[in-house]
């Protein structure tokens, strides 16, 4: 769908679109929008060539307060105005080793991988926000580079700035890029247990620890001996630390 919404819009941006596929971008870029608002998420299309973002669903929390009309006449250069000046690092080895990563790879394999990490960006009368992006390219042109990513921007559930991965749903592994020494590392996913997995399910229903071992027809000691080994093996603190680490890594 990625790529029949981006071939649509270049079109009608160009003036070369028939009414029907007019109809038909907007049908699919209507469809963005409405993921967008039955989320807490963003999502936009950014064509790497021009340095542009094409689209924008509307979500001014995750943008300092600003609209998506404003973000998108600023451009890239919203990132350089309003992310924390800590963080600018960050978003630096992102465009340059990040994206270098999938010089490795093959057109379709590029397709499959995602960027994610994380950064602070300045909100005015408030805290500073921790966000996530996690870019995928969707549009290879013929000499094989990305020349349009979307990216969907939500609340980071991590403690801290950075995280960068490259993921893949397709792979047992991800690889993650150490800012202190420069390199990537491959690490393989956590496959949760059947048992793990129905207890943070329950969690996420709002049930307490006696009232899981209920439903699951265990004792409550027993819920304890499972979350802490999941703890263990996921380097969580506490059940909150550990459905966060379940939710960014899409383990249920």
């Amino acid at each position: 769908m990625s790529d029949k919404i981006n071939s649509l819009y270049t079109r009608k941006r160009s003036g070369t679109v028939a009414v029907s596929d007019e109809k038909n971008a907007n049908k699919y870029l209507n469809v963005l929008k409405a993921v967008s608002k039955n989320s807490l998420s963003c999502v936009y299309i950014a064509d790497l060539k021009t340095r542009k973002l094409e689209f924008i669903s509307e979500n001014p929390l995750l943008f300092s307060g600003l609209s998506s009309a404003e973000v998108e006449k600023m451009g890239y250069s919203f990132y350089r105005k309003y992310t924390k000046k800590e963080d600018l690092d960050i978003l630096k080895k992102v465009s340059s080793t990040g994206f270098k990563f999938f010089e490795c790879l093959s057109p379709e394999e590029k397709k499959i991988h995602t960027l994610t990490y994380d950064f602070h960006v300045k909100y005015a009368n408030s805290v500073d926000v921790l966000v996530n992006h996690k870019i995928t390219p969707v549009e290879i042109c013929d000499q094989g580079e990305i020349s349009k990513v979307v990216c969907v921007v939500s609340y980071s559930l991590s403690r801290t700035a950075g995280n960068i991965r490259v993921i893949s749903n397709t792979s047992d592994s991800y690889w993650t890029y150490n800012l202190s020494t420069g390199k990537w590392t491959e690490e393989c996913k956590i496959t949760l247990k059947i048992r793990e997995i129905e207890i943070i399910r329950l969690y996420l229903q709002g049930l307490t620890i006696e009232e899981i071992a209920e439903q699951l027809f265990v004792s409550p000691s027993t819920i304890k001996f499972h979350r802490s080994k999941l703890f263990e093996r996921i380097g969580a603190k506490n059940i909150i630390e550990a459905i966060s680490y379940v939710i960014s890594n899409n383990l249920i």
